[in-house]
């Protein structure tokens, strides 16, 4: 894609409100899928999953989910973004399992991956380390540049954070794709954790509804703000 081109698919990306019925083909919505699977994340540790949502009941209860919102309704896709608190081990031992075998681990990748890593992201029991960490994160704070040691709320932000960079990456490849989306943050948080049978520290980030855009699918003029409030240097 040319200079040019990636411009005009950032100012064509506009949120959707209403949707034509016609499918996502399966080519498109891959391409877009391994476009997301290249968005950056925290530490490279990737914690998002994107669950589609086919089964006609399940699309049912989860539009209700969404408060019947119109892009919900008229998508022919809709998309449930997950950010997983607690697949850090798993995704870190994937990392290090790839590092190896493209040649074996260098001293940085063991100490960050193996020590810095399960530092920041153990929490104990009831997740009790969390505030110990955090404060004395603050104290040597005091002293010195440190990063947080991670509460789990902490670590639930980081998690949303990375999440939602796949899916403005996703986003965006729709819309290069000739397709358009709707995120949606307003749903019922405890039945869309209950209908997708999500575990521990796992939660749905938003909503994506999926389509070409209908006849009034864009509902206002696009409004910024001021670029000064946006944008300042020190």
């Amino acid at each position: 894609m040319s200079e040019a081109a990636f411009y005009a698919t950032v100012e064509a990306r506009r949120t959707v409100r209403s949707f034509l019925p016609d499918p996502v083909p399966q080519d498109v919505l891959d391409r877009a899928l391994d476009a997301a699977r290249l968005a950056p994340s925290s530490s490279n540790l990737q914690p998002w999953e994107f669950v589609i949502l086919r089964d006609p009941r399940v699309r049912e209860a989860a539009n209700a989910i969404c408060l019947d919102q119109l892009p919900a309704k008229t998508a022919p896709l809709l998309i449930a973004l997950i950010s997983h608190r607690e697949t850090w081990r798993r995704n870190r031992d994937e990392i290090l399992r790839v590092f190896e075998a493209r040649g074996g681990l260098r001293p940085s990748q063991v100490s960050y991956y193996r020590k810095l890593i399960p530092t920041i992201y153990t929490t104990g029991p009831f997740g009790l380390l969390g505030p110990l960490k955090r404060g004395l994160s603050r104290v040597l704070s005091l002293f010195r540049a440190v990063p947080s040691f991670g509460s789990r709320t902490d670590l639930r932000l980081v998690a949303h954070k990375s999440t939602a960079l796949a899916a403005a990456t996703f986003m965006l490849a729709l819309r290069a794709e000739g397709y358009d989306s709707c995120p949606m943050e307003g749903f019922d948080p405890w039945r869309a954790k209950a209908l997708l049978g999500l575990p521990r520290g796992a939660e749905v980030c938003m909503f994506l509804a999926v389509g070409k855009r209908g006849e009034h699918g864009v509902w206002w003029d696009r409004v910024l703000m001021p670029r000064d409030w946006a944008v300042r240097e020190i």
